[in-house]
């Protein structure tokens, strides 16, 4: 947008001074890029100060994160993408083996101190 703004004021500026034969010193050329910075800047800043804000956003796409209670590799996904879900529905497969060793470990411990 700035980039348009500033190609516009050169082509007006260029025009200005092809048509009305306004010669190229010391004085003119100077005093058409800082009345360019000055128009550019204020119409930037009042695009800016005038653009479209509320604080109320509105989310169009409502997404709940899932957590699962512990931690392991899922070894299978069991729901299909963008398909509605039930609660209690099973989500996903987690590898049992880590599970399974410490089931073991502690049963072995319970044992032992019998």
């Amino acid at each position: 947008m700035d980039l348009l703004l500033i190609l516009t004021y050169t082509a007006i500026c260029i025009a200005i001074f092809k048509i009305f034969n306004i010669p190229l010193n010391k004085w003119t050329v100077p005093t058409a890029i800082l009345g360019g910075i000055f128009i550019v800047g204020a119409l930037v800043l009042l695009m800016n100060y005038n653009h479209p804000y509320t604080p109320f956003a509105k989310e169009y796409f409502v997404t709940t994160p899932i957590n699962p209670a512990v931690k392991g590799v899922v070894i299978s996904v069991e729901v299909k993408p963008n398909t509605p879900i039930k609660k209690g529905e099973v989500l996903f497969r987690l590898d049992p083996t880590p599970f399974a060793a410490i089931v073991k470990q502690k049963r072995a411990a319970l044992l032992a101190a019998e």
